[in-house]
């Protein structure tokens, strides 16, 4: 499969995870109604999958069977949501939405003094359904299905709190702190949410291949 633009469509890709992350934020903050704060993150992913863009939960899991470029595609969708998260995060940094800053603060506690295993059990949970969201949208036949596939995947890993890796770069960069042990962390995100994407598929490549 050819990929052009991949940086460009990763960056669009982190400003729309960056975005989500904002109001996620801010309705728990304000609410405290996880439901409805995971429903409108949704809204990031789905306009993400409609429009082609490169989100690295949505692209790791075709890491396997490996295809030339597939490296290279994967290391650039990830430099790229991260630079989109970081010109996002700049601008919301500029305003200076405290409570936004704070509550992120306290999630990053959470998230990132975990135990390790335990954060990469619940990144490998995260990858199955991030694959799931974006298989199910280009495998599913009408409009209704695909889109509440990914709907219902983006709300089943928040309000489970499953470790989404780009996500947590967004509320890392809202909460204006990092760390070498934090660094760690995102690295072994990375590995778990690649792990479950690529299981999910290499099992459903080989049960459509013994189908034939």
């Amino acid at each position: 499969m050819k990929h052009s633009n991949v940086i460009l469509k990763g960056i669009l890709s982190g400003v729309y995870i960056a975005l989500a992350a904002i109001v996620y934020i801010y309705v728990l903050s304000t609410t405290g109604n996880k439901l409805v704060a995971s429903i409108l993150f949704s809204i990031a992913l789905l306009v993400i999958v409609n429009r082609g863009y490169y989100l690295y939960t949505g692209k790791v899991g075709y890491l396997l069977p490996y295809e030339k470029g597939n490296v290279k595609m994967i290391l650039e969708t990830i430099l790229g949501n991260t630079i989109g998260i970081l010109a996002i995060g700049l601008l919301m940094n500029l305003v200076g939405v405290n409570e936004i800053n704070e509550y992120a603060s306290s999630l990053v506690s959470i998230k990132f003094n975990n135990q390790w295993y335990k954060v990469l059990a619940l990144s490998i949970l995260c990858g199955i359904l991030m694959y799931t969201a974006v298989d199910g949208f280009n495998n599913i036949n009408n409009d209704f299905g695909k889109n509440i596939i990914v709907i219902l995947s983006v709300v089943v890993f928040l309000v489970s709190c499953f470790e989404h890796s780009i996500a947590n770069i967004a509320y890392l960069v809202l909460a204006k702190t990092f760390s070498f042990k934090m660094f760690l962390y995102l690295i072994i995100m990375l590995i778990g949410n690649g792990i479950g994407a690529i299981a999910i598929n290499l099992i459903h490549s080989y049960i459509k291949k013994s189908s034939v």
